[in-house]
């Protein structure tokens, strides 16, 4: 149920307030969207995604984006901000940023608050005071997307490390300051699709192979060159990657007649 709006010239802000297991059909905004979640909880559905919202959390949607909300046993209380085409072209870098999706950030949930204060206010100044606010959103989210653009140049350098054979060890003790550490742990995971000590086990493995198609070392040197425990060590990695022990793939190529 909307309870508080404020309206300007570009941009809307209403207070929402949803019952207890309350469905929100699936619905969309004519403009690019925050919803700063106050209280309770929800989740929310769109074609691609759905996620789990609750205090603090910030859900953005491009114009237009089908999306469907389920509140939960507490309800919630929401307040959406709702900014047109024409406030983002004061800026070509906030009118080019793709937005879309949940943010945890706690500048933007500081915004949210103060949003849903200016609502209960309510005066003739409160449009020039969401106007600024909606700026300061969008600068918000503007510099998060800029730290994982530095954060994703992190990931690529680390993984550059591992490719050269860097022990995981050296790498978290050299690049991963502890204050960032979690982020970038998890900014690998996400775009790599494994953790780093299971990438940095990956590529020694890849190294592994291409000295047993490609040099006479033997079993044990090789797994001793490309960093395993041991040359038992060396065998289960291998094997749970390619699906062969190093023995039997370097026996199938070496069996293979010349052509």
């Amino acid at each position: 149920m909307l309870t508080h709006r404020i309206l300007s010239r570009h941009v809307r802000a209403s207070r929402h307030d949803f019952e207890p297991s309350e469905v929100l059909d699936w619905h969309d905004h004519r403009d690019l969207s925050f919803c700063f979640m106050i209280r309770g909880n929800y989740k929310e559905a769109t074609r691609r995604q759905s996620f789990a919202c609750g205090p603090g959390d910030v859900v953005v949607q491009p114009a237009n984006v089908q999306h469907l909300n389920e509140f939960g046993q507490r309800g919630a209380v929401c307040v959406l901000l709702e900014i047109s085409d024409e406030f983002l072209r004061t800026s070509a870098e906030l009118f080019e940023l793709e937005l879309s999706g949940q943010i945890r950030n706690h500048q933007l949930a500081r915004v949210g608050l103060e949003l849903h204060e200016e609502l209960q206010i309510a005066d003739p100044l409160s449009p020039v005071i969401l106007e600024s606010i909606a700026l300061r959103s969008l600068v918000s989210v503007l510099r998060i997307e800029r730290r994982k653009s530095i954060r994703q140049k992190q990931v690529e350098a680390i993984r550059d490390l591992l490719d050269d054979g860097m022990r995981t060890d050296e790498v978290t003790r050299q690049y991963l300051f502890p204050p960032e550490q979690k982020a970038l742990r998890s900014l690998f995971n996400k775009t790599q699709g494994c953790s780093i000590s299971t990438y940095a086990l990956r590529r020694r493995a890849f190294r592994a192979f291409d000295e047993l198609l490609n040099t006479n070392h033997s079993l044990a040197e090789i797994a001793l060159r490309c960093g395993f425990y041991d040359q038992a060590h060396f065998t289960k990695v291998f094997a749970n990657l390619f699906g062969v022990t190093p023995g039997r793939l370097r026996s199938r190529v070496d069996s293979q007649p010349e052509q």
